[in-house]
């Protein structure tokens, strides 16, 4: 029988790597604010009806592949679930991690932020531009929907990485440059495959 869930080499270096450089404080803030994430997901689409097919975790976040949902408004409220979990999340976290100086809180409250703003950009297959993809697919259809998300998708990785480089000297400068360069490089045939 084949496994529902997967995680990949690739995630278990970034995971590694975050270890190595920021110890077991950020990588238990990163892990707890990305399931918090996720939960949100699952929460929605348990309560729309639908089911989860496969979840991966890859070097570049997590993936999950949904069933059951046919409606593109049900769709859009599955994908922003979980960057609003997040961003709840970050709130509480950050209220109670400023009253009690508790660094792990603080740090949670820093990735829900950082991954919720991360989700939200308008460039496939982040969570923004899933769910910006379903809706302009009901308002112009499925082609003109995917060549919009792909220079949507390419504007802002470019962004991103043009940020990184002028930042590169800066505490976030090699984050922002891969993660625009990673956005760059997943636009390259993920928009012809999003009309299924």
């Amino acid at each position: 029988m084949k496994s529902r869930f997967r995680m990949s080499s690739g995630a278990i270096l970034l995971l590694s790597a975050l270890y190595f450089f920021g110890g077991i404080i950020s990588l238990s803030a990163l892990l707890l604010a990305a399931a918090v994430h996720e939960l949100g997901h699952i929460i929605i689409i348990k309560l729309l009806g639908g089911g989860i097919k496969s979840f991966s975790f890859e070097a570049s976040g997590m993936c999950m592949s949904l069933c059951g949902i046919n409606n593109a408004a049900s769709e859009a409220a599955a994908l922003l679930a979980g960057p609003a979990a997040g961003l709840i999340f970050a709130l509480i976290c950050s209220y109670f991690g400023v009253k009690t100086a508790n660094r792990l809180l603080l740090e949670c409250a820093g990735y829900g932020i950082l991954l919720t703003a991360y989700n939200l950009l308008p460039a496939l297959p982040l969570d923004g531009g899933r769910a910006a993809y379903v809706i302009l697919s009901g308002a112009f259809g499925c082609e003109k929907a995917g060549k919009i998300l792909g220079y949507s998708g390419f504007l802002t990785g470019l962004c991103l990485s043009v940020a990184g480089l002028l930042l590169l000297g800066k505490e976030l400068g090699a984050a922002l440059m891969i993660a625009g360069i990673w956005i760059l490089t997943a636009q390259t045939g993920i928009v012809k495959n999003m009309c299924l």
